[in-house]
């Protein structure tokens, strides 16, 4: 009972061992003939070490010798009981010394033992320390939790991981050894998967951001992307639609090219799958978002736009656990601040211009909402089922999910199957198997409706006939532009797709020695398209080809193999981890698609099609091969230091530039664990700085911009070719180069701050240089430009209220960007669109007119321009007005806040997402704010503090309305311009926990139902649909567009 209380002793009053005094501590010690305790008394008095020990088994007052001269107090103490029964373990601060037990020969030969390594719930540690007590032998878990470790029975091993408490374990006759550590709630920190390495976060040197699962599942969608919205700091994410399924678009740090992909890379259990990863929520276990060189470093040249690292989740040891969560809801359409008049509302404020002959008080007889017509609420159903268990030296983790979306628009529909087996086999104590299978097949049924159109309809239209049949819009009575009317083509378009994703990765993990591991990870993907659109001869988009049947096939296939050699070793307060790996990457796509004219109803086939309309084809073929390298060193869990470096070679690049060479150099300091910040440690838990600076590389775009390429065409009856591209076989990688210095404290274990600072500079941008005319050629792409991104980011967590019964904790992240063109080619200014591209200035500034509004004395439009003096000046002629930089389409900042409450079972969250500076152009307002020059479409209505001109003398924000418009006034100016800035209510949902006490008397482990709500409120001076959406492919345009929905879903998970 005394041993036990010395243990209990032990564990209570002692630190971690990787935070213990260094076992290389020297005494200087001169005792003749003196009692053992008064040696034990000057160690303590020259060191922090104190003794334990109970007299009645160690004999203290025994006479002895000592004369020794800085030596370790770890050899003192084994010269000092050499020869008794006194043994010694060291246990952080304390030295606890015990009786020995009597030992066989057979008990001295040392052996492998082998174990795991959790936590209470039973989920695996890595990273985890396992030291033989009294040496400087240890080693490290693996990403199983698992060991290996040489002892000898008798031999104590002390098991350690920041955050928990430490425990020893006694070596037996067993070889194999299943330990669980408690929490330390002082302590306890997350486990950070940093690219091919996983660390604690207290030894993280890099800018990391970890999302776990709980915090991805807040939001209803099947899209990864939109579930990071307004969670990570530097991270900003906008969507291109609406419509189901659509995928997000996410930019860390800033825009750092012009041609290239500004998408981050997606890493999927250590396996580069690109930039659509295609998962379901449900199978992911955390995402780590790596945002700086020394995170990056190892992903080299497609590393410069960020990394996305997600873990799927795995299967547990002694614990089998079945889930079924089902969740059920509706979208509701909603159409923002962007209103469209109503039929009076539209007569009156055309009735002082429109002099058409039709337009008289008859068109007020109907009133339709279009809106109204096009949409209804979409049901919303996902169903999933999980298994995670083991059997024998097999654990799993199985899910399969259904996902079904209607859309709030009518006629589009989105299903997914998804499935994922996830099985890990340990063979033999040092020999593991790992396979993953995963899968999907979507299909999506669409009726072909434009949403564009829906906003133009006019209310004076009506859709339906008084017998019920539905209009043609070729009616007398039609007054909508184009004589269209969607419904009527709805009975017979059609369009659908099919895609199916399957994922296979086999991996082999052998531990050659306790400190040395190789590791195969090999992957293989494959995606198949296929889409077809059927065009109906009776409608009116299908008359002038008389029926049309357009059928698309892709094919894309992904070799992906990583073979590793990991090193892992610790030395006393010293740990090492390196490895070394060489990687190789085979991309192949190809796609073919035809479309036939003049075709039958009910014959949907393209051979019975009577002509060809369009054919084509396309195929490529990528490679890349790498070897890379990581060390990182950890001293005392105080000063940690990493080196990185990758060389890639790519098929994308020319013969003289394939091979790039990229690296990183980092380092931090634990301050809170030095000696002269002990007086603080109650108050301040953490405080570390971090330091790091690298390269990064980003891949084209054009795979193929460094061959020459060539064209056909037919001439003289036979096939000819022509040079069509340059060739250039210097191009190279876009090159990155980052610095970042960061802050992570903590205080009163309740409040944390994340500070980072960085600086990006992109150089050898790939551009498509203009070549003169007598080259032959348009162009020829090289490596010219460059791009400066700064910034500064801020993460806030706290636990604002912890009592026994109700905690709210609440989490708040910010970042601002800052975004410069530092070289063009030539030095000369380039227009892209709307925008234009200057050294000096940020890349997404928009370039156009200036609006100088509307003259009070007869309502035309003005603008600015210069004149002969070089003085500002209005005018109402738009040629002649002067193209000036009016803002920029990046935010200035951008961030959320999220927010838990628990009382009892009960759960509330609120996130929010928000986003300030950046100016959009709304491009809906050129057609439905036009001032007359639509009279054919429907206008929307205006906005409180709006007010067009009517009479002379009035102060407008709007012209003069005139059929045929005023003086291009709805032509591209600044005038459409309006403010981005939104906050947004992105999530609210309630959640109810069962009493564990109830659900074990139902024979469950856990029952909960839930309620939420997404896209409930946005706050926003945009005019538009929505803040959140712009167009796909260029950033700041918003026009009309698939509309966010707002949707409310009821859930109900249970486990057994």
């Amino acid at each position: 009972m005394k041993m036990i209380v010395l243990f209990l002793f032990v564990f209570i009053s002692g630190v971690f061992a990787n935070n213990a005094n260094s076992q290389e501590t020297k005494v200087s010690i001169s005792k003749n003939n003196k009692p053992i305790r008064e040696v034990l008394s000057e160690i303590e008095r020259q060191t922090d070490y104190l003794f334990v020990y109970s007299e009645k088994e160690v004999d203290v007052n025994q006479h002895t010798t000592v004369n020794v001269k800085q030596q370790r107090v770890a050899e003192v103490l084994s010269s000092l009981f050499r020869n008794t029964n006194v043994g010694y373990a060291m246990e952080g601060h304390n030295i606890m010394l015990m009786a020995k037990t009597n030992q066989t020969d057979a008990s001295l030969q040392k052996r492998i033992i082998t174990g795991v390594v959790k936590d209470i719930k039973g989920e695996t540690i890595i990273g985890a320390n396992i030291m033989i007590k009294g040496t400087a032998t240890g080693v490290s878990t693996n990403i199983d939790g698992e060991f290996s470790i040489e002892a000898a029975v008798g031999d104590e091993l002390v098991v350690s991981f920041i955050g928990y408490l430490t425990q020893t374990v006694k070596v037996g006759s067993q070889k194999t050894l299943n330990i669980k550590l408690l929490e330390d709630s002082k302590t306890l920190e997350e486990v950070v998967v940093v690219g091919y390495t996983v660390q604690t976060k207290s030894a993280v040197t890099g800018s990391v951001a970890v999302v776990k699962a709980d915090k991805l599942k807040d939001v209803n969608t099947l899209e990864v992307g939109n579930m990071l919205q307004g969670k990570v700091s530097g991270v900003y994410v906008s969507g291109s639609s609406g419509e189901p399924g659509q995928a997000s678009k996410i930019r860390i740090r800033g825009k750092g090219t012009l041609n290239s992909s500004v998408s981050p890379l997606w890493v999927v259990d250590g396996v580069i799958v690109g930039e659509d990863p295609g998962l379901n929520p449900n199978e992911i276990d955390n995402i780590s978002v790596l945002k700086d060189g020394s995170a990056t470093a190892l992903y080299g040249s497609r590393a410069a736009n960020g990394v996305i690292v997600v873990t799927t989740k795995r299967g547990e040891y002694d614990a089998n656990k079945y889930s079924i969560s089902v969740n059920a809801g509706v979208s509701l359409l909603s159409t923002g601040r962007l209103e469209m008049m109503n039929s009076q509302e539209l007569y009156d404020y055309q009735k002082s211009w429109n002099n058409q002959s039709w337009f008289t008080e008859e068109l007020l007889k109907h009133n339709t909402d279009w809106f109204k017509e096009a949409s209804k609420p979409g049901l919303y159903t996902n169903a999933n089922i999980t298994y995670t268990g083991s059997s024998g030296r097999m654990r799993s983790f199985v899910m399969a999910d259904y996902y079904r979306e209607e859309g709030a628009i009518k006629d589009f529909t989105l299903d997914r199957f998804t499935f994922r087996s996830n099985n890990d086999v340990k063979f033999t104590d040092r020999f593991t198997m790992s396979t993953k299978i995963s899968g999907s097949l979507s299909r999506t049924d669409s009726q072909q409706r434009s949403v564009y159109n829906t906003y133009l309809y006019l209310p004076w239209d009506y859709p339906y006939n008084k017998d019920g049949s539905i209009r043609s819009g070729q009616e007398q009575d039609w007054r909508g532009r184009d004589g269209i009317n969607d419904m009527y083509d709805l009975q017979w378009n059609w369009g659908r797709s099919k895609k199916l994703t399957v994922d296979g990765t086999i991996n082999f993990n052998y531990q050659i020695t306790d400190w040395l591991r190789f590791e195969s990870n090999n992957y293989i993907r494959y995606i198949s398209n296929r889409s077809e659109s059927y065009t109906d001869k009776r409608s009116r988009s299908g008359q002038s080809d008389k029926g049309s049947l357009s059928n698309s096939n892709s094919l894309l296939t992904k070799q992906f193999t990583n073979q590793m050699i990991r090193f892992e070793k610790s030395f006393g307060k010293h740990k090492v981890n390196a490895l070394g790996a060489y990687e190789y990457t085979r991309h192949f796509y190809e796609s073919t698609s035809a479309e036939g004219r003049g075709i039958q109803p009910g014959r949907e086939i393209l051979d019975v099609t009577t002509g060809i309309k369009s054919i084509g084809g396309y195929k490529d073929a990528i490679a890349t091969q790498s070897a890379l390298f990581n060390a990182n060193y950890d001293y005392d869990n105080r000063y940690m230091g990493q080196v990185s470096y990758r060389m890639d070679e790519s098929s994308c690049f020319g013969k003289n530039n394939r091979m790039g060479h990229f690296f990183t150099v980092s380092g931090g300091w634990n301050i809170q664990n030095e000696v002269f910040f002990e007086s603080l440690r109650e108050s301040i838990d953490q405080l570390k700085v971090r330091v790091s600076y690298g390269s990064l590389g980003n891949t084209p775009g054009a795979y193929y911009g460094h061959y020459p390429l060539y064209s056909s065409m037919m001439y003289n009856d036979e096939v000819a070719y022509f040079p069509s591209q340059m060739g250039n076989a210097d191009l190279s990688w876009e090159k990155c180069y980052t610095t970042n210095i960061g802050i992570d404290a903590r205080f009163f274990d309740r409040f944390g701050v994340t500070i980072d600072l960085y600086n990006k500079n992109t150089s050898d941008l790939l551009y498509y240089a203009p070549l003169p005319n007598i080259s032959g050629y348009t162009g020829q792409y090289k490596n010219v430009g460059a791009i400066n991104n700064k910034g500064i980011e801020i993460s806030l967590n706290a636990d604002v209220i912890r009592t026994s019964k109700f905690q709210w904790t609440s989490d708040f992240n910010i970042g601002f960007n800052r975004n410069r063109v530092t070289e063009l080619y030539g030095g000369k200014p380039e227009l892209k669109g709307l925008k234009r591209l200057e050294e000096g200035r940020d890349m997404d500034e928009w370039y156009l007119r200036e609006w100088a509004g509307v003259d009070p004395a007869n309502g035309s439009p003005l603008w600015y321009t210069t004149d002969e003096n070089g003085n500002r000046v209005t005018t109402d002629s738009y040629n002649k007005a002067d193209r000036v930089y009016c803002g920029s389409a990046a935010p200035k900042f951008t961030g959320g806040w999220m927010n838990s409450f628990t009382y009892k079972g009960f759960t509330l969250t609120a996130n929010f997402d928000f986003v300030y500076g950046n100016l959009l152009y709304n491009q809906s307002r050129e057609l439905l704010d036009s001032d007359g020059a639509y009279a054919d479409y429907n206008s929307m209505k205006l906005k409180s503090g709006w007010k067009r001109w009517e009479k002379e003398g009035d102060i407008a924000t709007h012209p003069k309305a005139i059929n045929g418009g005023n003086k291009n006034s709805n032509k591209s100016s600044s005038r459409y311009l309006e403010k981005g800035n939104y906050f947004s209510l992105r999530n609210l949902s309630l959640g109810y926990s069962i009493p564990e006490k109830l659900c074990g008397k139902l024979g469950l482990q856990r029952v909960n139902v839930s309620c939420s709500a997404d896209n409930l409120f946005t706050f926003t001076p945009f005019s538009g649909v929505s803040p959140q959406l712009s167009d796909s492919s260029t950033d700041g345009y918003a026009g009309t567009i698939y509309p966010l929905s707002r949707r409310i879903v009821f859930g109900l998970n249970v486990s057994f």
